[in-house]
């Protein structure tokens, strides 16, 4: 009798050939268990980590864990225009289960979803698609979202679990470049105050195209790549990548690995709702190597100042940060 554990075995990979083959045919004769598998990858790329004994009860501890960690909130609609005239809706709510993300009663679904600094939010999607939103993210979702083609808007970062539609594409589109679904999992991030659009590929594949090439194709990736788009229109493509590491902010965790201090602090800035200033601007390309698993701002900034010596001043949201020796000659 195949059950719910079963299946998390095999989204973990830790089945033998034979048994995945058994857990697969068995799938195959019910979209409903497709659907089921569905959204226990979902949760997974949320909430879980390679090599690990899976059961739901662990599952459902470790979602519990993450969300006492880091805030998971369901995605709130933006404040509308004032010349708009809006129907009050509610929103998708990511539940604290071992299995699955579900929708609340609605309305008609807002045109803008958006998570604040120092929070993530979830939400589901019309057609059963979904999105984890990363910290200071908006997303806008168009009226016409799913008549043609489901097209979202995105100015920040998120993580997409999408229901594959050959008839009606998934696109996200962002002011550097669109990504398009081909049936898969993936995180899009494309910040205004950054240089770049970044697609990573959890799972399926998905192709790229610059906003300065709309009719070309940037790059085509799959499962464990990694595409940089520039202002330019330059594609860069890494192929074979760390997923937890690009995936860790899914989980209430920020991974850097020799990333310049200006992008760490960028980022920190959204994760704990700072603003963070230096007294020697030539820090800014100083290459850093830290991770961050912490809800504490003040923890964050201390394990910071640890590895580069700095001293850290804060006042609130304000943080100044100043080289150790400046602060010994003052």
């Amino acid at each position: 009798m195949i059950n719910e554990s079963d299946l998390l075995r095999l989204v973990e990979g830790d089945c033998a050939p034979g048994e995945a083959a058994a857990i697969q045919a068995w799938i195959a004769a019910d979209p409903r268990r497709e659907a089921l598998l569905h959204d226990l990858r979902a949760l997974w790329r949320a909430t879980g980590t390679a090599s690990r004994d899976w059961n739901a009860a662990a599952a459902r501890e470790r979602l519990l864990r993450a969300r006492r960690l880091f805030r998971i909130a369901p995605a709130a609609p933006s404040p509308p225009p004032v010349w708009a005239t809006r129907i009050a809706v509610a929103v998708a709510l990511m539940v604290a289960g071992a299995l699955s993300w579900y929708l609340r009663p609605a309305n008609l679904p807002p045109s803008q979803y958006s998570s604040p600094a120092g929070q993530l939010s979830a939400l589901h999607l019309s057609d059963g698609s979904r999105a984890l939103l990363g910290v200071a993210t908006r997303l806008r979702v168009p009226r016409d979202y799913g008549a043609r083609v489901r097209a979202v808007e995105l100015d920040g970062e998120a993580y997409f679990v999408v229901r594959h539609d050959p008839a009606h594409p998934f696109l996200v589109r962002t002011r550097l470049g669109t990504t398009e679904d081909v049936g898969t999992e993936f995180t899009v991030r494309a910040y205004r105050r950054e240089d770049s659009l970044q697609v990573v590929v959890a799972a399926g594949a998905v192709t790229v195209r610059s906003a300065r090439r709309p009719g070309s194709v940037a790059a085509t990736l799959h499962r464990g790549d990694r595409a940089v788009i520039e202002t330019d229109g330059g594609a860069t493509v890494t192929i074979g990548i760390a997923l937890d590491r690009y995936l860790a902010w899914t989980r209430g965790s920020l991974v850097f690995d020799d990333a310049p201090l200006a992008t760490v602090l960028a980022q920190l800035e959204r994760w704990y709702d700072l603003e963070i200033t230096s007294t020697d601007p030539s820090l800014a390309r100083e290459p850093v190597t830290i991770s961050f698993a912490t809800k504490s701002a003040d923890e964050a900034l201390r394990a910071l100042a640890q590895v580069l010596d700095l001293r850290v001043r804060r006042t609130g949201r304000l943080v100044r940060l100043t080289p150790a020796h400046e602060a010994k000659v003052s």
